[in-house]
């Protein structure tokens, strides 16, 4: 009986112990299996889910996004930015004359912007980030001060002009030093601008004149034309070349000869046009040709003149003049002949094309001067200095 008893109570414990076992193992299953070993299958497992991270980065602004209500949006956009104006005083424009020192231009920004928006309507943008595509460039715009300009309303470079003859200055200031004079009604370029004194240029020369003796067109419309005259009898002189052009017109030309108590049979009158005309197809000034047909002639009263129809006195030698003097129609066919005759004998060296029908021989050149001409054309040494004379007499008829 109580052997019976003994042997089942050893199979009780046995198999309490058993389950003992079981449960532990089952319990150190359970807290081992989540926990980090380095081994192979952790390395792996731990690649596997950085790869998985890397998949999906954060997105800070979309985050935002979620978080908030939906009245907002984030936009990625091209956005252009206006140039500014900026202005400058300047003393050299007209008053209140505006003039663009440098062109504006537009530059262009990419802009990540995050927008809030309330009834379809944009309330509020924060700028989240903003790159330059293109640099913007500021206008920069010159504000003219010069009171003077604005009066006569010229600029720098233009024409001004003299209303009476007046030194050109080293300086701004009566006592300085005097560069050359410059004549009535002539002009000067203006290149610096001034209420009592402007820095000007005069063929050349800079220098300062008053500004109380000075005009523009604008405010003395006749001006120019006393200016064009002016020049005319400035570039006069016994030197000059006889070869450029007067610069008289054919108005001019009848202006000068006529209504002239010495020329009593109008001839120098009548001819200002065959004059004019020889001028321009011979290429020599043609008061030089007026001037030589007065002193040859006496006005126009020689017998070779009236009877001859020559005003030169051409071919005619001081052992027979009126016999050997050539004969002419009329006065024009004399004035073309000893035109050309000066021309392609007198005042262009050989070979040189005068017009598309005229060559230069250059039999008698010696320059282009009255008295290179005189020379070889008459025998009276101080020729040139009466012609010249006439000359000086026509131009001041102007």
């Amino acid at each position: 009986m109580y052997q019976k008893t003994k042997g089942k109570t050893v199979i009780k414990f046995s198999i309490i112990w058993f389950l003992l076992f079981i449960i532990i193992i089952g319990l150190a299953y359970s807290f081992f299996k989540n926990k980090i070993f380095a081994t192979n299958e952790y390395k792996e497992k731990k690649q596997i889910v950085a790869f998985e991270e890397n998949q999906k980065a954060f997105d800070i602004v979309e985050i935002m996004l979620e978080n908030t209500n939906s009245n907002k949006k984030m936009v990625n956009e091209k956005r252009e930015v206006v140039f500014t104006t900026e202005y400058e005083e300047n003393p050299n424009l007209p008053k209140d004359e505006e003039q663009i020192k440098q062109e504006g231009k537009n530059g262009k920004i990419q802009v990540t912007a995050l927008q809030e928006y309330q009834n379809e309507e944009m309330k509020n943008e924060e700028i989240i980030e903003s790159t330059t595509l293109e640099e913007v460039v500021t206008q920069i715009v010159y504000v003219g001060t010069s009171e003077f300009m604005k009066k006569y309303n010229v600029h720098i470079d233009d024409n001004m002009y003299l209303l009476e003859a007046e030194d050109l200055k080293t300086e701004a200031k009566d006592e300085a030093d005097t560069i050359t004079s410059i004549p009535r009604y002539l002009n000067v370029t203006l290149k610096e601008a001034g209420e009592e004194w402007i820095k000007v240029n005069y063929k050349g020369q800079e220098g300062y004149l008053k500004t109380s003796n000075i005009t523009s067109e604008t405010v003395t419309p006749l001006i120019t034309e006393q200016n064009r005259i002016a020049e005319l009898k400035n570039n006069l002189n016994i030197d000059m070349d006889l070869t450029t052009s007067s610069g008289l017109t054919l108005s001019d030309y009848k202006t000068i000869l006529s209504n002239i108590s010495l020329d009593k049979n109008k001839i120098f009158e009548q001819n200002a046009e065959a004059f004019y005309n020889a001028e321009q197809k011979y290429k020599i000034n043609g008061m030089f040709l007026v001037a030589i047909g007065i002193h040859e002639s006496g006005w126009g009263t020689s017998k070779i003149a009236l009877e001859k129809g020559n005003l030169f006195g051409y071919r005619a030698y001081d052992s027979d003049p009126y016999n050997s003097a050539s004969s002419f129609e009329n006065y024009a066919e004399g004035i073309n002949t000893v035109a050309e005759a000066l021309a392609t004998r007198y005042l262009y060296v050989n070979g040189t094309q005068i017009s598309d029908e005229l060559t230069a021989r250059g039999t008698y050149f010696n320059g282009t001067t009255i008295q290179a001409v005189n020379t070889r054309y008459a025998s009276d040494q101080g020729w040139y200095e009466k012609v010249y004379g006439y000359m000086q007499y026509l131009y001041n008829r102007l």
